[in-house]
């Protein structure tokens, strides 16, 4: 019987890392055995490989894109694709579960196979564009807005008063950004790093979630 995605989907999926001496192998608490690699050498060789092979081409994907739609602007208005990317990410959010539940058993299921295994690295991919794409417009979107209304205040793009505008928004966005405990998410390639997978294609985290695993029922007595 596969999992219940519903279950899994908000389960903590973070990974905490201690520093551990280069000369000592890794510790596998899930399989209880000791890896052969040590902890520092995995730490240092994702570091090296995010910063010189992943964050190049996630900028190339993002930028290359980025400059698409500023080729043809005319299909690709500012506040209309912010609200797009934004439906997207939300109706994404919301079926998460399903598609990591469709997606169980792909190869070994009772009705999967070859086919339908490669039917779903497919749509995984398509998945994973599509997502990309809503970000972008959301980005893009949110800042030719941030662009327009700087524009408005200040027109003339030459006076000195402009990048003192920018850098007050800048501090209030970074200021309310902070309290709201969510700075980390200005973070992005190289320091995060993920590879192609059912859990890591579909899940991702939001900031409200809630888990089952430190609740118990408890039935009232007859």
């Amino acid at each position: 019987m596969p999992p219940n995605a519903n279950d899994n989907i908000l389960a903590e999926t973070e990974r905490v890392f201690e520093k551990v001496p280069s000369e000592e192998p890794c510790y596998d608490e899930e399989n209880e055995v000791e890896n052969e690699c040590s902890c520092d050498e995995t730490s240092y060789g994702d570091a090296v490989f995010s910063t010189f092979v992943v964050a190049p081409l996630v900028v190339s994907v993002w930028r290359g894109t980025w400059g698409i739609m500023e080729l043809h602007s005319h299909l690709f208005p500012y506040a209309q694709i912010y609200l797009l990317g934004i439906i997207i990410h939300a109706c994404f959010a919301l079926g998460r579960a399903y598609l990591l539940e469709r997606s169980e058993g792909a190869w070994s299921g009772t009705n999967g196979g070859a086919g339908r295994w490669l039917w779903e690295r497919i749509l995984s991919k398509f998945y994973t564009y599509v997502f990309t794409l809503s970000c972008i417009m959301h980005w893009r979107g949110g800042w030719g807005l941030l662009d327009t209304v700087v524009a408005k205040i200040v027109p003339n793009d030459r006076d000195p008063h402009r990048p003192i505008l920018y850098a007050a928004f800048t501090l209030t966005f970074y200021i309310s950004i902070t309290f709201l405990r969510s700075a980390r998410n200005l973070l992005a390639s190289p320091f995060f790093l993920f590879t192609d997978g059912k859990e890591p294609t579909y899940i991702f985290t939001t900031r409200f979630k809630k888990t089952v695993s430190n609740y118990f029922l408890v039935e009232p007595p007859p």
